[in-house]
């Protein structure tokens, strides 16, 4: 594949993915409408739209599979449009089933040109859709209605319809009859069209020949409303303006004050020339960007950053030697630092996106899969535009998903149970999105049966996993849940059970230097909490030493530090605590985790204690010195030191030193259990 044809295939992912993403919020919109059947015409036209997109951007790329099945849904939306498709539940079912297969391809595009799927069956599907309501002859609908036949004639099969709609809905009809400026008759034209639009349906707009001036232009609008006579003329008041509402034969209309001609305007009418002018400008100022070329560019930020440090450094060891320039190289480095800081923060507020683009993938996930197993659930959500790096929201998909599927399938009990069991029967599952400090807190919560610790225990005991007389917390049992292979599910069903899942989504958390938490209570509910670094790229970070290696702590999770006295730690169940404000702080040695050898006078003098923190969780790292702050880059240690827990990965410093970067996370997760010792 040439450079240039891999570029377009990526610019025609990006566009698709996009009309994908509003058809899927659009259809979940017209599902919420169905029980009613009366969906908005403007979001069925936005989903025809939608569907219609996809077609023209298929064919242009040659990629049939998704133009025919396009094509095929954009007959049916046409249908529903028109009033020859029912809106209801299997029409809603097929639309989904034939929007995730478009959602497959696009994706298999992306891997491979060549990338397909059979998309007969769902094809088939919405053919029979079109077949199921045959149109019927019928006696003419608008034939007892007192309007000028030439403008039936010229209304599309559409807009007869919409016609015929508002008339079984009890509507009244209005036309509306309007003279503008031809210098403004597209701004004002729109703006009379919108008012109208907030208590009715403007079924169509057609020019009039009622004009009264020669440098103005007229429309008739054709309008739908439960409002009276009096209440749409006062809504559109306005000069050169008339309402007529629309009876039927033998009934003689209303009609308002005919139309004032438009006095001369005292602006001249825009020419020809400087319309077209004005035209060729775009309307919209947004730029598609691939977030490779942002990658780079934030790599080259954070080689500046290191560059800075570097100069940084010299500057300061030139003022303390006498040198004269040594001072203003301090002060130039200083404003370099400032403007960088201002360029950090600019491509980071580039990479952010709002978490709604995720969240709005689990709303179609859940309707999907309650269908599947027969329950009825749904879905709350809130703090959606709290905003997340692309890349770990990218990232984060996979164990959202996860987590979802299991409270769908072992949370959210059946209906009939739910009822038994006094709750109501259609369950509920929350997910909510907060921003506190520098972190995002993800908790995806169900009202189901909870999780039986005492169940959990027993299987981590058959297991060989912990020993029978083991005393456990609560947050202890949960703990074992994220071990690999431990599942309590007595059955493996389609969607979860198989022992594998809850493992990897706690490794793919702890690789984006996250957290997960578990709370639950019997037959009440469950609620996971993921604690997320806003970002990943670069970072502020305190350097620390233990014995002779130093380390780097993201300073997002670092609440404080102190000076500690060795009489104030005490030791509780094996483990070193001290007490900061009425709290017991348990404490982490470093040079115990990483197995350094003990030194003489370990323990006789004081020690530095950094307090970390995610979530609600704080945990006291002991560390031999604080050399300071400075801004890292985090590089991946790569697959081959992949299992290597504990670190987020490498930092390069200023002064070209290259040392580890602590997860806070993980090592928190870790110190909980006791169960962490690391070789550096």
């Amino acid at each position: 594949m040439t450079e240039k044809s891999s570029q377009a295939i990526k610019e025609f992912l990006g566009e698709a993915e996009e009309i994908l993403e509003n058809l899927s919020a659009d259809l979940m919109e017209l599902g919420e409408t169905m029980e009613t059947g009366d969906a908005n015409p403007d979001l069925l036209n936005s989903i025809f739209r939608g569907a219609h997109s996809l077609k023209g951007l298929s064919g242009m790329f040659g990629f049939v599979d998704i133009a025919d099945l396009s094509h095929q849904l954009e007959s049916v939306l046409d249908g529903l449009r028109l009033g020859k498709v029912n809106l209801d539940r299997v029409l809603i079912d097929t639309l989904f089933e034939a929007l995730e297969i478009l959602g497959r391809l696009v994706h298999g595009k992306g891997e491979s040109s060549d990338y397909t799927i059979d998309v007969s069956p769902v094809v088939k599907n919405l053919e029979d859709m079109l077949k199921g309501k045959a149109d019927q002859g019928r006696d003419d609908p608008f034939a007892d209605l007192d309007i000028d036949r030439s403008v039936l004639d010229v209304l599309t099969e559409y807009e007869e319809h919409r016609l015929l709609e508002n008339l079984k809905k009890g509507r009244s009809l209005y036309r509306v009859v309007a003279s503008f400026q031809l210098a403004t008759f597209d701004t004002d034209l729109a703006e009379v069209t919108e008012l109208l639009k907030k208590d009715g349906e403007v079924i169509s707009t057609l020019p009039s020949s009622d004009n009264c001036s020669e440098d103005a232009i007229a429309f008739q609008i054709l309008v739908g409303s439960a409002l009276g006579f009096e209440e749409i003329g006062a809504l559109v008041a306005r000069e050169n303006l008339r309402v007529e509402k629309i009876g039927h034969k033998g009934k003689k209309p209303q009609a308002a004050a005919p139309a004032v001609p438009a006095s001369r305007s005292t602006e001249q009418p825009a020419g020809k020339t400087g319309d077209a002018t004005a035209s060729m400008r775009s309307i919209s100022r947004m730029v598609r960007v691939d977030i490779d070329k942002l990658d780079v560019l934030m790599n080259i930020v954070g080689e500046l950053v290191i560059a800075k440090g570097t100069i940084g450094e010299l500057s300061e060891r030139l003022k303390h030697e006498g040198h004269t320039l040594g001072g203003e190289l301090v002060k130039a480095t200083r404003i370099l630092e400032r403007r960088l800081a201002e360029l950090q923060k600019g491509v980071m507020e580039v990479r952010m996106v709002p978490i709604s683009q995720l969240f709005d993938k689990m709303a179609r996930v859940v309707r999907r899969m309650a269908g599947e197993v027969g329950k009825k659930i749904s879905l709350e959500i809130r703090g959606a535009e709290t905003e997340l790096d692309k890349l770990i929201t990218e990232d984060l998909s996979d164990p959202l998903l996860h987590i979802i599927r299991n409270a769908i399938d072992h949370g959210i009990e059946p209906p009939d149970i739910r009822l038994a069991a006094g709750k109501p029967e259609i369950g509920r599952i929350g997910l909510y999105a907060m921003q506190k400090g520098n972190h995002v807190v993800i908790e995806i919560h169900d009202d189901g049966r909870g999780i039986d610790g005492e169940k959990v225990r027993r299987k981590a005991i058959d297991r060989g996993l912990i020993d029978g007389n083991a005393e456990l917390s609560q947050e202890e049992i949960f703990e074992l849940i994220f071990l690999p292979g431990f599942s309590t599910a007595d059955k493996v069903s389609e969607l979860s059970g198989r022992g594998v899942g809850m493992d990897v989504v706690k490794n793919n958390i702890s690789a984006l230097s996250g957290m997960v938490e578990i709370s639950s209570r019997l037959g009440e509910g469950t609620t996971m909490v993921i604690t997320l670094p806003i970002t990943l790229a670069i970072i502020k970070a305190l350097i620390i030493r233990v014995r002779d290696k130093e380390f780097a702590i993201p300073i997002t999770s670092v609440m404080e530090t102190l000076m500690i006295e060795r009489p104030a730690v005490r030791t509780i169940e094996g483990r070193e605590v001290i007490e900061l404000r009425q709290s017991t702080l348990p404490l982490l040695r470093l040079s115990h985790l990483f197995n350094y050898p003990p030194v003489v006078d370990e323990g006789q003098n004081p020690f530095f204690v950094v307090v970390v923190g995610m979530a609600e969780k704080r945990l006291g790292l002991v560390v031999d010195e604080l050399l300071g702050q400075q801004d890292v880059v985090i590089k991946p240690l790569g697959n081959v030191l992949s299992f290597v827990r504990g670190f987020a990965g490498a930092a390069e410093l200023g002064n070209r030193k290259t040392i580890l970067v602590l997860d806070v996370g993980s090592l928190m997760s870790e110190s909980i259990r006791g169960e962490m010792s690391l070789n550096v």
